[in-house]
């Protein structure tokens, strides 16, 4: 059995997967497994997975009908034998000694999942260093009680809190299996959110290793981040709603506001996105006022109180939304 299990879903990438799975290869921590789950790519990508496992013994490849991030991460999930697992993006790479770190922090600390810091590397080759608002070390119970549920669904600054992102992360895959967290299969976009909040509130010991800038995200154009996603509410709601089913029943902490910020906040993403790729001011209003007049997002702005700690136009921004003012946002989302 492997140390870890590398999940590497893979779609519409046949120029950039074998950079990925070259990074993962030559890790200086050679006991890994490494899971390359085509989601029914229409490119040559398969084919790719394919000749790369004939290269290394290591690698694992799975053939699925396309399902989405979320489905090919839980196929991988289900076939992964190693004590720890972690997702990689197949557009992206890593350090050479990423899983290493990781693994040795994780097994010094008994941790149920560690998170190390990255770097974003933009199109025009342009870097930046990615460090969460915490300090570096280990977090036990009390601590992460104290310092990560105030935002761990999202923050009063209605942004996302520390624990976002699963590709910077190592879960112990036993912590996983008992408290039943899986991705699902139905949230195609920031599935993250959903896995990683569970993740956090069930964990008993974390491990930050801040300053560690182990993974390199890649800001590529026409990814799922940055593409239009038709029906992105609906998705949202969904999630939303997921969330409400786990954290709500919650009696040791109050999750209640955060909820509400969470679907606000995507609310806001999903406006913002229907405005901008509309083909008319006319169209994008309707959209708008879909929106606006959700009966779930008029639930989430019942008795709410406008968060103190945000720039102005962001407050004006709530307060129009609230109010359900169609018109003046567009004009806003619009430029």
């Amino acid at each position: 059995m492997s140390i870890i299990s590398i999940v590497v879903p893979v779609y519409k990438v046949e120029k950039l997967l074998e950079r990925c799975v070259k990074s993962l290869i030559d890790q200086s921590l050679e006991d890994i497994e490494i899971i390359l789950v085509d989601d029914g790519s229409p490119d040559k990508s398969g084919d790719i997975c394919d000749k790369l496992k004939q290269q290394d013994s290591r690698i694992c490849v799975i053939h699925k009908s396309n399902g989405g991030l979320s489905s090919a991460r839980n196929a991988g999930i289900q076939v992964a034998k190693g004590k720890y697992i972690s997702f990689v993006d197949s557009d992206d790479d890593v350090e050479l000694n990423m899983f290493e770190i990781m693994v040795n922090a994780a097994e010094e600390y008994s941790a149920d999942f560690i998170m190390s810091d990255y770097i974003r590397i933009f199109e025009d080759g342009h870097k930046t260093e990615v460090s969460a608002q915490l300090e570096n070390g280990l977090y036990e119970k009390k601590k992460i009680r104290n310092e990560i549920f105030p935002s761990l669904i999202m923050g009063e600054n209605v942004d996302y809190g520390p624990l976002l992102a699963v590709w910077h992360c190592v879960y112990n895959r036993e912590f996983l299996k008992k408290n039943r967290i899986m991705f699902a299969d139905d949230v195609k976009w920031s599935e993250d959110n959903l896995f990683n909040s569970m993740v956090g509130y069930c964990a008993d010991r974390f491990v930050y290793l801040k300053g560690k800038n182990l993974y390199h995200y890649y800001q590529n154009s026409g990814t799922i981040t940055t593409s239009y996603r038709p029906g992105a509410w609906d998705v949202y709601k969904r999630m939303n709603s997921y969330m409400e089913n786990f954290f709500l029943q919650k009696k040791d902490y109050d999750f209640e506001r955060q909820l509400k910020l969470h679907l606000i906040y995507y609310a806001c993403n999903t406006i913002n996105m229907e405005c901008k790729n509309a083909d008319s001011m006319k169209i994008a209003k309707y959209r708008v006022k879909e929106i606006l007049c959700d009966p779930k997002l008029r639930e989430a702005f019942y008795n709410f109180k406008l968060p103190r700690n945000v720039d102005f136009k962001l407050k004006i921004q709530l307060w129009l939304m609230k109010q359900r003012y169609s018109g003046f946002l567009t004009v806003i989302f619009r430029g």
